[in-house]
């Protein structure tokens, strides 16, 4: 379990106080937000990418308690398809994740067949359109095999199709014990596959049941 205590989020201005929050594994969480409520900055720390004077993030196994950078691999996160280098391919970034991560499991030509990347994955990344740099992007966090996945706003650029395809592997890696957190929209009807959500505005953080969320609309 990643478990959050007293969090504040700070940039230009707070964006949140005293946050708590926990992410056990087995479940898919939901963070909804007006755009600019700290959505992003939010992941980003729990990722490690950035720090945050108070507050506390880290990690708990077998009642041992570990810290954020001992997380190490058991964590993914790719915060959007910019962060690609356009000169390389798809395939390439598949077998570097891969092999970082350590996941021997991973068999990359299913993941390519999953997302029906065949005729562009192996050509340089600035051919691609966004719905198919997205779903490189949702390659890597299958091939990481991390246990924890955070994910900002994934079905960007994606067809209906794919959409599909996103929510059935989010059921199948939530069947395989997988703790999943993405961000999306206020009232994205891709919610709809959480157990929980996390609601981030107005210094807050509120954790509600999916189906409260769906019935409050």
């Amino acid at each position: 379990m990643i478990k959050i205590e007293d969090l504040d989020l700070v940039t230009r201005e707070k964006l949140l106080y005293n946050g708590n929050a926990e992410l056990k594994r087995g479940f898919i969480y939901g963070l909804s937000a007006r755009n600019g409520s700290g959505k992003t900055t939010l992941l980003r720390t729990i990722a490690g990418i950035r720090s945050e004077t108070k507050g506390s993030i880290y990690y708990i196994s077998n009642h041992e308690i570990y810290s954020l950078p001992e997380l190490k691999r058991k964590l993914f996160y790719y915060e959007s398809s910019e962060w690609f280098d356009p000169n390389l391919t798809g395939f390439d970034y598949l077998t570097f994740i891969q092999r970082e991560w350590s996941n021997k499991n991973a068999c990359i030509d299913d993941v390519v067949d999953y997302w029906e990347m065949n005729q562009y994955i192996k050509i340089p990344i600035k051919t691609y359109s966004l719905g198919m740099k997205q779903r490189v992007l949702l390659g890597l966090y299958e091939v990481s095999g991390a246990e924890y996945w955070l994910m900002d706003e994934p079905t960007i650029g994606l067809d209906t199709n794919s959409i599909e395809k996103f929510e059935k592997l989010l059921a199948r890696e939530k069947g395989k014990n997988k703790a999943i957190l993405f961000s999306s929209h206020q009232d994205d009807r891709i919610y709809k596959v959480c157990d929980y959500i996390y609601e981030l505005g107005n210094g807050s953080l509120v954790m509600r049941e999916a189906s409260q969320k769906g019935e409050n609309r």
